[in-house]
């Protein structure tokens, strides 16, 4: 095999020569040919040693396409090749260079990370870290750590500087949601000497970015965004620059993004349902003031309770949370038979217990009965519950 599918997400077909939904673990040999749809992602280990990554309509052909015309100046080639799409290809110390070739160009990527975006009348380099060469009309440049450029169609290469990396300014402020989700600020500063035209921005679950929620781009005046719609969790955001040509540059460090709530952990035998606050945010139930907690607050067993907690330092940054009895849990239902008038006629005695076994106060009960047995009034006895 030449190449090997190591992750995939999306919708990415293989041609062997059947077309076919691809896998992890596929092996592509000499000729044959991947299609990734748009918003679909897939990696490549080749067999030198080199990843290769594709995503957003790309198609790629492995190790020569037999039936492709090469550009005007150019041999055919026996590389790995691509009309369009988005890649990312990486040559770790001691890997063959990896080698793809488009209609304008073909890029050998001898060590470090580089990015490329082909379309059928040019091609864009990145090389983030490392070097490569670009050849194109005969011609070939070696393109540094730092540099890139824009290749059209019979047209020489030439490398230039990227727009430099840009830096986040510090930690976002505490985000917190209540069952739903919340927009998040981030700020970043501009790299000094190389303004970028345009700020690419990605949020991922992942820290290698693996688990893309949320890509923008942000027009280059602005240094700011505000991320829609995040849930609790933790989250990963980097952003870079791109000038005029659409050229990347890299990518800023990632910042960490933490969402964070009130959490319900359900009651079980032994202990009482419980709701548990994030550090910092100030919470009460029902009428009490919102407050640092120690720790987490236990809940009364079958009640509706109301968190009231505050944001910020104003009272319009008050936010109710209402926790139904259904969400801490069960409760233990225990009937027994107390007596017997006759055959016909029973007393019965309904026992409501959370599940520490505690008596639950103000429950409404309802008895349903088949046709032709009649029940009398239900009456509460001497223990509450």
């Amino acid at each position: 095999w030449e190449a090997r599918v190591t992750a995939l997400s999306g919708s990415v077909e293989v041609l062997t020569p059947q077309r076919r939904n691809g896998a992890v673990g596929d092996a592509l040999t000499e000729g044959q040919r991947v299609r990734v749809a748009e918003g679909a992602a897939v990696t490549l280990s080749m067999h030198g040693g080199g990843v290769l990554q594709a995503k957003d309509h790309a198609g790629l052909f492995v190790y020569g396409d037999p039936a492709a015309q090469p550009p005007a100046g150019q041999a055919p080639s026996r590389d790995t090749g691509a009309r369009r799409g988005h890649f990312v290809l990486t040559v770790p110390e001691g890997a063959r260079a990896l080698v793809l070739a488009t209609p304008s160009c073909t890029v050998t990527v001898l060590r470090g990370e580089v990015l490329l975006r082909a379309s059928p009348n040019n091609t864009r380099i990145a090389v983030l870290h490392g070097r490569a060469r670009v050849r194109a009309m005969g011609r070939e440049v070696l393109v540094r750590e730092g540099q890139g450029g824009k290749v059209d169609l019979n047209r020489p290469a030439v490398a230039r500087g990227l727009v430099g990396t840009p830096r986040f300014r510090g930690a976002p402020p505490a985000a917190y949601t209540f069952g739903g989700t919340v927009d998040v600020p981030v700020t970043w500063t501009p790299p000094r000497g190389t303004p970028g035209a345009r700020w690419r921005l990605e949020v991922s679950r992942e820290q290698d970015f693996s688990a893309l929620v949320h890509e923008q781009t942000v027009q280059g005046a602005a240094s700011n965004y505000l991320i829609p719609g995040l849930p609790a969790g933790r989250f990963f955001v980097r952003v870079m620059g791109q000038d005029a040509d659409e050229l990347d540059g890299r990518w800023s460090e990632p910042l960490a993004v933490e969402v964070s709530g009130p959490r319900v952990i359900p009651g079980r035998v032994g202990r009482m349902a419980r709701v548990e606050v994030p550090a910092g945010l100030r919470c009460g139930l029902a009428s009490s003031p919102p407050a640092l907690q120690p720790g987490p607050m236990e809940l009364t067993p079958g009640r509706n309770h109301v968190l009231r907690c505050q944001r910020g330092e104003g009272a319009a940054d008050v936010v109710e949370m209402r926790i139904s009895a259904q969400d801490r849990g069960p409760l233990q239902p225990q009937v027994r038979v107390t007596s017997a008038v006759s055959s016909e006629q029973h007393t019965l005695a309904l026992r409501l217990m959370d599940a520490r076994g505690y008596g639950v106060p103000y429950a409404s009960v309802r008895v349903e009965a088949p046709p032709g047995v009649t029940v009398e009034r239900v009456v509460e006895g001497n223990e509450r519950g």
